[in-house]
């Protein structure tokens, strides 16, 4: 029996220690299932996390876009929307000037010319443009309430003026062949100062130009003209005799350039294309075309206007310059004192009564010769600041002969206007007060030029008119 439990206890223990190794081995095999498991689950969560990283910020994306989208083509519409109801005010202007007519002959004695509603627009339009700005006024009144108002979540500004307010350098609406190069010509030599015996403009004229030539006064204006005349001659002017003749090839100089070209032969399309023409370089622009960028109002010239001047619209450095091109023999437009003062005056007056003085080219010209009424505009400055006083410029004489060339020379209406809309929408970050500092997610601003002459006709075969509110000569997105 011992023999027999010794044989069972070995077979026992031979079993026990037969069986170590295997569970040790299945331990072994499921510590590394286990480890494998974590290392899968560690990999699907890494996996994971990037999906959900890449699919956080495609989302992201996605949302910023459409968000700026959104807001672009909101503020789209409000440009569209600002430079429609400009165009819809202009052509109300006569039914607000008949409102405004008894108070205009109550203070002038005459009738008021066209009013410049365009100008008024950024301030009339703000209800439509900006209503948030409207509200917060505290005017007492409701606009929500009115069909086409309330929350926009956008804003609109506009800038608005009178194209014959510049200095045209473009072939003239009304005039053609010589009569448009000498009235040009005029022009150009007087805005650049060239009637005058010392000119802050002088240094502009005394350096090489972006092609390393010389370009005096003369050369601009011929290169100006020349550039949208119909012949091959280079125009030559005369400032004593104010005449214009031809002589030579217009083409010389620009097919000696490293980039050869021809000149255009027809009107400018942009102002943009002023660049192409010789003594046009950056001193010229920032002088005359461009003197305070992001302001369009600020420029002096313009390509889009008949040839007459606006005194009523136009910087006193404009009329100065249209007159001088008839007067140059005056002391107004040869004594420099005596044009500060001019431009002094006519501005101080403006500042203190913003309304057109003239009803008629009449009243601007009795204006400059110093007569007129007690309720004309130089016996009134001269009853304020006295007769004898310095302020005051010593009045010119118009010659018999040239009055009447003067006198269509300039007009008391404005047919051409820039209107310029900014439509902003989204803004990115508000201060406490509701204003917006961060910008905008949506921009768009419209450049273009409208015509509300009542005499256009469309080019042939067309037929019509024209249309309430106006025709578009120009027009660009940005």
């Amino acid at each position: 029996m011992l023999s027999a439990f010794a044989a069972s206890s070995d077979s026992h223990g031979f079993r026990r220690a037969s069986r170590r190794p295997r569970v040790a081995r299945q331990r072994s095999a499921r510590e590394g299932r286990r480890g494998v498991a974590l290392i899968i689950a560690i990999t699907a969560l890494a996996i994971l996390a990037v999906l959900l990283a890449d699919l956080h910020q495609s989302t992201g994306t996605s949302f910023a876009i459409a968000a700026t989208q959104r807001d672009q083509l909101r503020a789209e519409y409000m440009a569209r929307s600002g430079l429609n109801l400009t165009r819809l005010l202009v052509a109300a202007e006569p039914n607000i000037r008949q409102v405004v007519t008894p108070y205009y002959v109550a203070l002038a004695g005459r009738p008021p010319p066209m009013l410049p509603v365009w100008r008024m627009a950024d301030s009339l339009l703000k209800p439509f443009c900006d209503y948030e700005a409207t509200q917060a006024l505290q005017t007492g009144i409701d606009f929500g309430s009115a069909q086409g108002l309330g929350e926009t979540n956008g804003r609109c500004t506009i800038v608005s003026f009178a194209e014959n307010a510049k200095i045209n350098v473009n072939a003239p609406l009304n005039f053609s062949g010589d009569r448009a190069r000498r009235s040009i010509a005029m022009q150009l030599f007087a805005m650049m100062g060239g009637y005058q015996v010392e000119s802050r403009y002088d240094p502009l004229f005394q350096q090489r130009d972006r092609d390393g030539q010389f370009t005096n006064r003369l050369d601009v204006v011929s290169s100006i003209i020349d550039w949208w005349d119909f012949d091959l001659d280079r125009t030559v002017f005369d400032p004593g005799r104010a005449e214009v003749s031809s002589s030579g090839s217009e083409d010389d100089l620009y097919r000696r350039l490293d980039d050869p070209y021809d000149t255009k032969n027809a009107p400018l399309d942009s102002l943009e294309e002023l660049r192409m023409i010789r003594g046009v370089g950056d001193d010229f622009w920032a002088t005359f075309v461009e003197p305070t960028p992001n302001d369009p109002d600020a420029r002096i010239v313009t390509i889009y206007g008949s040839g007459a001047v606006n005194p009523n619209e136009a910087p006193p450095e404009v009329i100065l310059a249209r007159l001088c091109s008839y007067l140059e023999g005056q002391p107004l437009c040869s004594d420099p004192a005596e044009a500060a003062k001019f431009v002094q005056l006519l501005s101080t007056a403006r500042s203190l009564v913003p309304l057109p003085f003239f009803s008629r080219v009449s009243d601007f010209l009795a204006f400059i010769e110093g007569r007129g009424g007690p309720r004309d505009l130089y016996p009134m400055l001269q009853g304020f600041l006295g007769a004898d006083n310095p302020l005051l410029f010593r009045p010119v004489t118009i010659p018999a002969g040239v009055r009447t060339e003067i006198d269509n020379s300039f007009v008391t209406a404005a047919r051409i206007l820039t209107i310029h809309v900014t439509g902003q929408s989204g803004c990115r970050e508000m201060d406490e007060f509701g204003e917006c500092v961060g910008g905008y997610r949506g921009e768009v601003r419209l450049n273009t030029v409208v015509n509300f002459h009542e005499l256009w006709t469309p080019p042939p075969p067309n037929a019509g008119r024209m249309p309430g509110l106006g025709v578009f000569h120009y027009y660009r997105v940005e």
